[in-house]
């Protein structure tokens, strides 16, 4: 048995399961969810997805694309979200470059993007 200074937090090895996370870029601060399998996929609620990959003790880089879609569905642009990452246990923070490009090819930004996440809590069954 553990005595009371023990942590109730996941002590995780790496971003596998899910994430709340806090955006800010240059126009402004959003909310978002990560998730992260064991295998390395990366995804986000909004229908992002690409990789993630250890990159050292404690830290990782993940790539997602994120399709930007008009208001009749058509794909009109796409993000390429490049972030690298340091995770102390239950939480990360990431620093990186967003590309926008339009569905022509064209380059239409690119940003400097933060993000700040915390695990959250794993669901029955989830390991």
């Amino acid at each position: 048995m553990h005595g009371p200074a023990m942590s109730v937090t996941t002590h995780r090895s790496g971003p596998a399961g899910a994430w709340s996370a806090q955006i800010t870029r240059p126009r402004g601060t959003l909310a978002q969810t990560f998730h992260f399998t064991a295998d390395g996929q990366a995804f986000m609620a909004t229908g992002g997805a690409g990789t993630w990959t250890a990159t050292g003790p404690g830290t990782f880089a993940f790539r997602i694309s994120e399709p930007v879609l008009d208001e009749h569905g058509d794909c009109v642009a796409w993000v390429a979200v490049d972030q690298q990452a340091v995770q102390h246990g239950d939480e990360f923070t990431s620093e990186g470059l967003s590309v926008v490009t339009g569905s022509d090819g064209r380059l239409l930004r690119a940003v400097e993007v933060s993000i700040a996440a915390r695990a959250r809590p794993r669901g029955p069954g989830t390991g």
